[in-house]
């Protein structure tokens, strides 16, 4: 997931680094269900059952070249469940 911060820089998350760590992010695996989030304090799924705070995407997630939308350090591939 490519996100935006108000101040102005951009991070690449990949969720595959925490859907398999944390059961509670499983749900996640399916790209369908990934793509329905909320923006609140945080990205949150299914009224808050699950959610993530944006200084865990920021600080681990890949800074992005925002002129050209390219990971900084490279990209690595997503394995989604369809």
């Amino acid at each position: 997931m490519l996100v935006y911060f108000n101040n102005g820089e951009s991070r690449l998350f990949d969720f595959a680094t925490i859907v398999d760590r944390y059961p509670v992010f499983a749900p996640l695996k399916v790209k369908d269900t990934l793509k329905q989030f909320h923006i609140s304090d945080t990205l949150e799924w299914f009224n808050g059952t699950i959610d993530i705070a944006p200084e865990y995407i920021f600080e681990h997630g890949e800074p992005i070249d925002d002129e050209n939308d390219i990971p900084v350090a490279g990209e690595a591939p997503i394995d989604y469940e369809k």
